[in-house]
């Protein structure tokens, strides 16, 4: 009998067990999910060509192990690296973003970035996003139905961003070109030219942050906002330069635009799906931060997951995974896993304990975006339950459509809600 230690048999699946593309998936994936979880927790995707981990356990486990890192550079089918004078502003914005500098590099940029992100600048993106969200309310008034995702999706996120970072409302739907295609630019699951293409769009966008760049930098005071003190923050006597502050505005775009998208489709379709728990949520008021976050959990809107790539060969999970090979952290499964949440993992609990979830990621790279989503959350549902109190789904499901083809989300495209406004005005 031979003593040396094999290295254990690959566990393998394929589109069979786990397609995100299919329909039947995107309507429904807890299935999919809990089935993942159960049988294959770390698999090979012998189709998507990645390994895909999908217990909140060994997800945790692996967003906080730095051995796996979230550089799409390390990815084994990365393009080639570019010689310097080829680099563009998103090739040298990225080299600089949380993604793809060392730990200790990682470390200092989250230092710099802090005063950004402090509670006075905070407040005044908190003003500027409520006149948002008003607005859009105002813009519906006391129609008898609407579309969330036409009226409230497509209009609060981006322009959310837009207004966070400096960009004038007359340039908020160039922006939101420029978020798109930033995001696309990022996703290993599009082929190389759609990246690529995708990339060259972002240009202009780059361009015009840093043309604000350096007109913040002229001023004898660079503001107070986020953009001024990024520019006028320091650690030891240094700044962040040009391209690490276009790379702060790359991770939020990627953080707080796309995916918010889904923020207010899924929020409101969970509280109208379960209205036991719309009604909670409006007698106590004070449950809104726990509820943002058990709604996310409870939608769970991804359908692709997360991306990290082997920096050496490691065993994880009982597997050995090589250098350079993707890894697929499903994070969307592991929020509802019944070994962390319990036999009620897939019911809604405004008032469920949360404590260890991994809805806004975990370990260094935890969600830049995270006050972002949660005030956007917290002004449009405030909004909407002022609004509309008695509100329910169209038909019953609300006449819910999805956007099949969106890369990297389960997109509800159509959501239309009975606002019963008419009806309770007369009443009242």
């Amino acid at each position: 009998m031979s003593t040396v230690a094999e290295a254990p048999a690959r566990v393998e699946i394929d589109a069979r067990v786990f397609n995100p593309y299919s329909k039947d998936f995107i309507r429904n994936p807890d299935p999919v999910w809990q089935k993942l979880m159960a049988e294959y927790p770390i698999a090979w995707h012998k189709d998507l060509q990645m390994w895909i981990v999908s217990s909140h356990q060994l997800c945790d486990d692996l967003l906080k192990d730095n051995r796996f890192s979230p550089d799409f550079r390390m990815w084994e089918h990365a393009p080639p690296p570019k010689a310097e004078a080829d680099k563009n502003d998103f090739d040298k914005a990225f080299e600089k973003g949380f993604f793809a500098v060392s730990p200790q590099q990682h470390l200092r940029m989250r230092k710099l970035t802090m005063p950004a992100f402090s509670r006075p600048v905070m407040m005044k993106i908190d003003e500027k996003i409520r006149d948002l969200v008003v607005d859009c309310f105002e813009a519906i008034g006391d129609a008898e139905e609407f579309d969330v995702y036409s009226t409230l999706a497509t209009k609060i996120p981006v322009r959310a961003i837009a207004r966070m970072v400096g960009v004038p409302t007359n340039q908020e739907e160039v922006f939101h070109e420029f978020a798109v295609n930033v995001i696309k630019s990022t996703r290993i699951n599009l082929g190389p030219k759609e990246r690529d293409v995708a990339m060259k769009a972002t240009l202009p966008g780059f361009a015009f942050f840093r043309e604000l760049i350096t007109e913040r930098r002229n001023r004898p005071d660079p503001g107070s906002d986020f953009l001024g003190s990024l520019v006028s923050a320091r650690e030891n006597g240094e700044g962040l330069d040009d391209y690490e502050i276009l790379s702060v505005i790359f991770a939020l775009i990627t953080a707080g635009s796309d995916t918010a998208t889904d923020l207010h489709t899924f929020l409101i379709h969970g509280l109208l799906k379960n209205p036991s728990q719309y009604e909670l949520l409006k007698q106590k008021p004070e449950l809104m931060e726990n509820a943002i976050i058990e709604l996310l959990r409870y939608g769970s809107f991804g359908k692709m997951p997360f991306f990290r790539f082997a920096t050496g060969d490691y065993e994880f999970g009982g597997q050995l995974i090589k250098k350079g090979q993707g890894i697929g952290v499903n994070i969307q499964a592991a929020w509802h896993d019944p070994k962390k949440w319990g036999v009620t993992a897939n019911e809604l609990d405004i008032t469920r304990r949360l404590d260890g979830n991994i809805v806004f990621g975990a370990g260094a790279h935890f969600c830049i975006g995270t006050y972002l989503v949660r005030v956007q959350g917290r002004l449009m549902l405030t909004e909407f339950m002022k609004r509309y109190p008695n509100a329910e789904l169209a038909d019953g499901d609300g006449r819910l459509d999805y956007e099949w083809t969106h890369h990297n989300a389960r997109r509800i495209n159509r959501l239309i809600v009975k606002t019963n406004a008419a009806a309770a005005k007369k009443a009242a």
